[in-house]
């Protein structure tokens, strides 16, 4: 049998709204040299049905972590390249072409490109994702530190090289790999890699109960790979809400016993001002100053949402 040039990686765990669209843009990549690898988590929807439906075939590895659902996927492609795709994420036209043409370069170990919104977006979502794009350059390929794993390609003999995904992370993955991908080349930021995430926080709820669970990595991947400054900024500020929270109880204990009005909204101010920066830095750079209240406040909920995560872990 022929050896396929890329093989998709697909984990997923009661994927059954987004498992259907996901693996049909796949198929409409139109690669004739490809295979698709579906490692699921122990499903208990009609997930397995749609799989079954579409004509593709799944592996059951139930009660483990993502990282090694996708390091099975590793062990059994048979590609030259791992595209690694989360079944909640949909790949655009012309992703396979566009995915490979900066590989041509043999000093590139991994490419990538952040999802977009769905067109029906929740304000949540279209805050969050000015955000997310300032992150990234809209056109042209750039150098990259990290690339998100939701939609990544590899080089199957680089990620076997480091012995794939950490698998004692819960979250923060890929953050881990891409660093450890990088001493062995260069990472791109591959604007040709166009996809949809379909599953994007819709609202604060679940704006909260994702980042918190991101939030569990963030000790766990500095120890994995070694301490870097970059990732000082990701550490500090949960570090800065919490402390800032905690003062903010105090100072209104302290104003309650004084009967004054002074350090509850100093305190306050206090707390408030990375995240008020952060929106006015991310509204101007995307020239969305309607969206400052919004992103004001998601940048309060995510840094109080990764300091619960932090203390708690």
């Amino acid at each position: 049998m022929t050896q396929p040039l890329v093989s998709f990686v697909v984990p997923v765990l009661n994927g059954e709204r987004d498992i259907g669209r996901c693996l049909r843009s796949i198929r409409e990549q139109g690669g004739q040299d490809t295979e698709v690898l579906v490692m699921d988590n122990g499903s208990t929807d009609r997930t397995h049905a749609i799989i079954q439906e579409m004509g593709f075939t799944f592996e059951i590895v139930r009660g483990v972590r993502v990282s090694e659902l996708r390091n099975r996927g590793i062990e059994r492609a048979r590609g030259v390249y791992v595209a690694f795709v989360d079944s909640d994420v949909e790949l655009e036209g012309g992703w396979l072409g566009g995915a490979l043409t900066v590989f041509s370069d043999a000093s590139v170990v991994a490419a990538g490109c952040f999802p977009g919104i769905p067109r029906n977006a929740t304000w949540v979502q279209r805050a969050w994702d000015l955000h997310q794009r300032g992150r990234w350059r809209d056109s042209g390929t750039a150098p990259a530190r990290w690339l998100s794993s939701m939609n990544l390609l590899a080089r199957r003999e680089d990620l076997l090289a480091i012995g794939g995904f950490n698998e004692h992370l819960e979250t923060a993955e890929d953050v881990d790999l891409c660093y450890r991908l990088a001493n062995r080349g260069r990472l791109l930021w591959n604007p040709g890699m166009r996809a949809v995430h379909w599953g994007e926080a819709p609202d604060l709820k679940v704006f909260w109960r994702k980042e918190v669970w991101r939030g569990r990595g963030n000790l766990g991947g500095v120890l994995s790979h070694g301490f870097r400054w970059d990732e000082v900024p990701s550490l500090a500020y949960p570090v800065y809400m919490g402390l800032g929270g905690a003062l903010v109880v105090v100072g209104a204990a302290v104003d309650a016993w004084q009967s004054r009005f002074h350090w509850l909204p100093m305190t306050t101010a206090l707390l408030s001002l990375p995240a008020l920066a952060l929106a006015l830095h991310t509204a101007f750079r995307s020239a969305s100053f309607r969206a400052t209240p919004q992103l004001f406040l998601l940048y309060a909920l995510y840094g109080w949402a990764r300091a619960y995560a932090l203390f708690r872990a």
